[in-house]
Order: structure tokens, then sequence, then C-alpha cells
């Protein structure tokens, strides 16, 4: 329902990895330098723009009939992480396509030149390491990272977010065309009035693509299940009354959509009690 404008980045994530080399199917000390490079800094969040905060994602295609096996790993790689604290923290996200995110915000693109591995691998030793990588091993088809940001000033909030128990999450994504960037953004703010201007009982964040995504933006809802989501949109639907020119002029400029149900996995993300942020 909602509009999303997003930075027309065409070039793939692959160009910021260009020194890092991947073993085939096999998560080795320097695959970690690539998977989590992107994925698992603890930036500050000084300097930012005052209306955004990017976010680096790792995201992994997993195979149906592997997920138990890759969910030990990431319970695995949490423990580790938990053991040798090596100052870094990430969200995790699983969605029902079968796919795991991994988000964890920076400050700029320099922050990328981090690898907050190393201690971990010297503490660990390099084959200790590789070998609890190891159970990561044809779980999943896929893997990339990318770049997204959370843009404060086009999202709306009923404060329920950090609730206890409201880790189901609806991530609708608009493709945007590249052309009409500025006519995007500009409807996506009259969304954020119109919800604020009717008080619209229930939220959403808006994401917009960045580096290694296609011309994008991800409205994010959030509820204790489906179910409850759903009334929430109707809710809302009747407190916003008659929108159908705004949503009209919103199609007019989406290329395509895409809708999924997701869960937030607390039981996959590292995130130090001083460290952690709202999803």
């Amino acid at each position: 329902m909602l509009p999303f404008n997003c930075l027309n980045y065409s070039s793939p994530v692959a160009i910021i990895y260009t020194k890092l080399k991947l073993r085939t199917m096999k998560l080795s000390t320097k695959l970690i330098g690539s998977l989590f490079l992107l994925n698992c800094l603890v930036i500050s969040s000084q300097g930012q723009e005052a209306n955004s905060q990017k976010f680096v994602v790792h995201e992994d295609q997993v195979y149906p009939s592997k997920v138990a096996e890759y969910e030990a790993a990431a319970k695995l790689f949490k423990e580790t992480m938990e053991a040798h604290n090596p100052g870094m923290s990430y969200m995790a996200i699983s969605l029902d396509d079968g796919r795991f995110l991994y988000l964890s915000p920076i400050d700029n693109f320099a922050d990328l030149d981090n690898n907050p591995f190393q201690d971990v691998v010297e503490a660990m030793g390099e084959e200790a390491f590789d070998q609890m990588m190891s159970s990561y091993d044809n779980t999943f088809e896929t893997h990339k990272d990318y770049i997204i940001s959370l843009a404060h000033d086009l999202s709306y909030s009923s404060g329920d977010l950090l609730m206890e128990g409201v880790n189901y999450r609806q991530l609708s994504y608009h493709f945007i065309n590249p052309d009409k960037w500025d006519e995007a953004k500009a409807i996506a703010k009259e969304w954020t009035e119109l919800h604020a201007a009717k008080n619209a009982p229930h939220g959403y964040r808006m994401y917009t693509g960045g580096l290694g995504t296609e011309p994008a933006m991800i409205v994010v809802r959030w509820a204790k299940s489906e179910a409850e989501l759903q009334a929430q949109l109707e809710e809302n639907r009747q407190a916003l009354g008659d929108y159908s020119d705004l949503n009209k002029r919103t199609m007019a400029i989406t290329r395509k959509r895409e809708t999924y149900g997701a869960w937030m996995k607390p039981d996959l993300s590292y995130q130090p009690e001083a460290e952690v942020a709202e999803n």
C-alpha cells in the first residue's frame, strides 16, 4: 500500500569484496571476512544523517530440508560470539520463503573495512574456527550482502514495536521505477502524513534499498502473529478513510510488489544487552 524510493545502485555488492575469496560450499576464515563483514559490525550512530540509519544485511537462501541444521549452526555461531565478545552485534530474521537475514547498523561505507572477527579467530585458532563454520556446509543455496537504510522521516511510529512478544513481521517490497525516485519519496511522505493526521493506531517502518539492491523500498510492520497483523491492517484502513487517489499514484510509480511474512529470531541474534537496538 505504501510507496518507497531507493538509491539506484547498479553495482553488485561483490565490488565491495573484490579482495575477499570464498571457498566453494565451505565457510572458512576467509569467508568470515565477507560473510559477516557487512552484517556484524557494531558501529555507533554518530555521524548518521538525521533522518536515516544505514544497515548492512547478510542474506542466506536456506534449503527447506536443511532449516534445522542451519539454525543449529547459527546457534553455535551465536554461542561462539557470546564466548569471545568480539565487539559486534546482529539481528536475525527468517522469512517464509526460506531466507535468513542478519542486520547490523553502520555509520558509513568506510566501516566496511573493519573485520570484527579477527580477535575471535586468533583466540580460537583458525582450525577450530573453520571447524565451527563448517557446520553451515550444504545448508544454503546462495548468500549475498547489501545495504538498506531506515528512513525515519518516512516511517510512522505507534510505540508498540518493542513490546514483549512482538516478533512477527510483514515485509512489503515496493520496486520503484528508477526514474520516479523523487516522486516516490514525496508520495511516501504523504502516506506518513496521512497516518499521523488520522492518528492511525498501528505503525510501520520504511526502509530504502541501497548498494547491492534493486530500486526498492520496504515497509515493515509488526505484530504478535499474522492474524493479529491482518486485524491491525484493517483497523488502519478504517482510520485512514478514503486514500484511493494516493494509492493510485503509488501504484503508478511501482514496478512490482512482493510481500513476505517473517519472524524475528532472538535465539539466532547476538545483541549484548547494552547494544540492543530497535529492529
